[in-house]
């Protein structure tokens, strides 16, 4: 893991605004399709585009993955009609 967390740069100085709104719309509709798995499911697929080599793919994910560990657990909010 340690090999992985060297060759990984800060995700926060490399997102400009057009990839803000795709990482956002990213993170609502995992929220909104996995619910209360949501941080799972972007971590699973990080780690399937590093073990494919898709660097852009994994940094995207990886910023989806910290963005809802950053919203915490929303699971009330999900799980509720309306």
């Amino acid at each position: 893991m340690s090999k992985l967390s060297n060759q990984i740069s800060d995700p926060s100085s490399e997102v400009d605004a057009e990839n803000d709104v795709a990482v956002a719309t990213a993170v609502q509709r995992a929220m909104e399709f996995y619910g209360c798995d949501a941080v799972t499911a972007a971590a699973h697929r990080g780690i399937e585009a590093w073990v494919l080599k898709r660097q852009g793919e994994f940094t995207f994910w990886l910023h989806i993955f910290n963005s809802l560990k950053a919203h915490g657990d929303h699971s009330d909010e999900i799980s509720q009609p309306g």
